[in-house]
């Protein structure tokens, strides 16, 4: 019995402290380039013309008191990137979207190595 408290006393310790981090809420977008044909990045939809690249910095947005940080993992991934590419640039939460084919598919968000959502996306033809 002796024993059971200190290894109870352990659990609930490691219980607390695994709800002290940042929780994830959503993720904002912030335009770094300015394509020549407008495009809608944000965390309910992405749609961007084909043949178009756009450079974002993406911020994770936290639901509790403790904030998400720049060292934070953020790996975003398009589900078919025959239609988009997604893929990191230099910088912390820095990425490229590039329209490659007109299509619909999503944009998987995972941070700190759990997939969080899935953002509709839409490739369309260019005007």
């Amino acid at each position: 019995m002796t024993r059971l408290v200190p290894a109870l006393a352990a659990l609930l310790a490691a219980a607390t402290l695994a709800g002290c981090g940042p929780r994830y809420q959503t993720i904002t977008f912030e335009l770094r380039s300015q394509p020549p044909i407008p495009v809608r990045v944000s965390a309910d939809e992405i749609e961007i013309p084909v043949g178009i690249a756009v450079s974002v910095h993406a911020t994770i947005e936290s639901s509790s008191n403790i904030e998400f940080v720049p060292d934070d993992a953020l790996d975003l991934d398009s589900e078919d990137r025959g239609i988009l590419a997604a893929d990191p640039t230099p910088g912390s939460h820095n990425f490229v979207f590039v329209g490659v084919a007109v299509g619909e598919t999503c944009l998987s968000v995972e941070v700190e190595f759990e997939e969080e959502e899935c953002i509709p996306v839409r490739v369309i033809a260019a005007e």
